[in-house]
């Protein structure tokens, strides 16, 4: 099994707020509680709902992420290269 929980490295303030707005435009993805650095990330798809927890820490630039819940068809890789590939664009 994919690994539950990933760290992303190089994600300053401006950047953290880039991949919240940028997901939840794309994805409908919802970041609560709002404007905290630890809580959850919430995104429903036609396959059922994707639950992450974060974690953002602004000292050290990085964000881990943590599945909480996914649907069976979405793959963790799924997840990760899709986050990934958000931060990129806000970088």
């Amino acid at each position: 099994m994919a690994q539950t929980c990933k760290m992303f490295a190089g994600v300053a303030p401006a950047t953290w707020e880039c991949i919240k707005a940028t997901s939840l435009k794309d994805h409908g993805t919802v970041y609560a509680p709002a404007g905290a650095a630890k809580g959850t990330a919430t995104t429903s798809t036609v396959v059922g709902t994707v639950e992450l927890s974060f974690d953002y820490d602004a000292t050290k630039d990085t964000v881990n992420y943590c599945i909480i819940k996914k649907p069976f068809l979405v793959s963790a890789d799924q997840i990760w290269n899709g986050i990934q590939d958000t931060i990129h664009g806000c970088s």
